[in-house]
């Protein structure tokens, strides 16, 4: 989810709060002013400061309601009694959207632990405060497993009793400036937050400094093989080899920009400079009218073309049509896309080609991936997936042997889907090849591909393979 999404729904939950607050606003008047104070002539008075408290606090229980409870698709029975996995797979797909989902989680209670000791001095103590925090997380983790609005993680449990905490601080820090016998505690309260803020900064750190990315496979944590037979039909050598490395260029927002600029000026029309959409790891490009649209990969420049005119409004299709390679080639020049001489043409269907290149060695590096294309009646191509990709021969590394990788497999480190899949009871390997995957880092590297049988079920398991 990107930032302007979170911006905006954490709007639609503060105008839901606002709407709760005028609401109890109304009734507050008419039971405390028309009914107590007028009918009963009651004496007892609310003073403006908790007025303003209540209100504040209604509107924090909307929005973390909303936050915690709606935009959610129900997950049958799922639970993640991991800690810190989460943190792992961001990290492992270097997903800021992910990371942003932790920090979000963790800020949601801050307000939490810094209300809780306004409404009375007896919440003025850190023993009462955190675990009220951790209760009430605990109490919505399991309202949402049990009513399937989302999963139970132990993570969310342990990022919004940080929250609770951090927010008890900032209010104690708050408390400590009013007095100056007390300032001399305030370092101690910022402790939470200094923690909170180097965790992350250590995992930015680490990252920048290790040699190659990170790859999406790997696992956050480890799967339970005690009770597992597993079984190997090939045999495993235990002797290492050393294997190139290739790389490919991460793109920048405006290196993105000139190929979608580049591919609209083709076809004689130019880019909508308010129709664009940046994701983490895509930008989306529209030209003008929104007639024809551009995607492309920050990771490796990789693009898709759509031309929309094949949407008609008087709901007749634009016709697909067969042709030769020669005419798909001669189609795809007017898009500058040259095809190298040694990919192999194939006909998905009628009107659907795609050129493949496996593993091309060239003198410095090499070419892979694929081109997918659709072909109509009218001579254009009105939709291609640009996959081919030229790497760079960067450096040569010693990778772990398949025995080794293998013995990864029977200490459970390796991906198996998500939590709600079922305990592995039969595992047997049938294959194992050497494939290349790009990483975080636009670094091409080579991964152990184990062809399986899980429970029955055909599933590949990726083994890194520099260690």
């Amino acid at each position: 989810m990107r930032m302007s999404d979170i911006i905006n729904l954490l709007k639609e939950y503060l105008v839901l709060g606002i709407i709760a607050l005028i609401f109890f606003g109304i009734l507050f008047f008419i039971g405390y002013k028309v009914i107590y104070k007028r009918k009963m002539k009651g004496t007892k008075t609310i003073n403006k400061r908790q007025l303003i408290l209540y209100g504040i606090s209604i509107c924090y229980i909307i929005v973390m309601l909303g936050a915690v409870f709606l935009n959610r698709s129900g997950v049958y029975g799922t639970a993640n009694l991991h800690l810190f996995s989460s943190y792992i797979q961001a990290y492992n797909e270097m997903d800021m959207s992910l990371f942003r989902n932790i920090i979000l989680n963790i800020l949601l209670f801050v307000p939490l632990g810094f209300l809780l000791p306004i409404y009375t001095d007896k919440l003025k103590k850190i023993y009462k405060v955190v675990p009220i925090g951790f209760a009430v997380t605990l109490a919505i983790e399991i309202i949402q497993y049990i009513t399937q609005m989302g999963i139970f993680e132990i993570d969310d449990v342990f990022n919004n009793t940080l929250g609770a905490l951090i927010g008890y601080s900032i209010f104690m820090i708050y408390n400590c400036l009013k007095s100056k016998a007390e300032r001399k505690k305030i370092l101690i309260y910022l402790l939470p937050t200094i923690i909170t803020i180097c965790a992350f900064l250590g995992i930015y750190i680490k990252y920048q400094n290790q040699e190659l990315g990170n790859l999406y496979f790997k696992y956050n944590y480890k799967i339970n093989m005690k009770n597992a037979k597993v079984e190997s039909n090939i045999e495993l050598s235990e002797q290492r080899e050393k294997l190139d490395i290739f790389y490919t260029k991460i793109l920048t927002e405006e290196e993105t920009k000139k190929i979608a600029t580049s591919i609209f000026e083709k076809i004689g029309t130019h880019i909508s400079e308010d129709d664009t959409d940046l994701y983490e790891n895509t930008a989306m490009y529209y030209s003008s009218g929104r007639n024809n649209n551009v995607s492309v990969k920050y990771n490796g420049g990789t693009y898709s073309y759509t031309d929309y005119s094949k949407f008609t409004d008087d709901g007749i299709m634009p016709q697909k049509t067969g042709a030769t390679r020669d005419k798909i080639e001669l189609a795809l020049q007017q898009f500058d896309i040259k095809i190298p001489e040694n990919a192999e043409f194939k006909e998905e269907s009628n009107g659907d080609y795609s050129f493949t290149i496996n593993m091309h060695l060239e003198e410095n590096g090499l070419t892979d991936g694929n081109l997918r294309c659709s072909y109509y009646q009218d001579g254009t191509i009105k939709s291609i997936h640009n996959n081919l990709v030229k790497y760079e021969k960067v450096k040569n590394k010693e990778i772990i042997s398949p025995k080794e990788a293998y013995n990864e497999i029977l200490e459970g480190k390796f991906k198996y889907g998500e939590y709600y899949l079922d305990k592995i009871e039969n595992f047997v390997i049938e294959n194992v090849n050497i494939k290349y995957i790009l990483d975080s880092k636009g670094f091409y590297v080579p991964v152990y591909v184990f062809e399986s049988k899980i429970n029955n079920i055909d599933y590949d398991i990726y083994i890194e393979a520099i260690k």
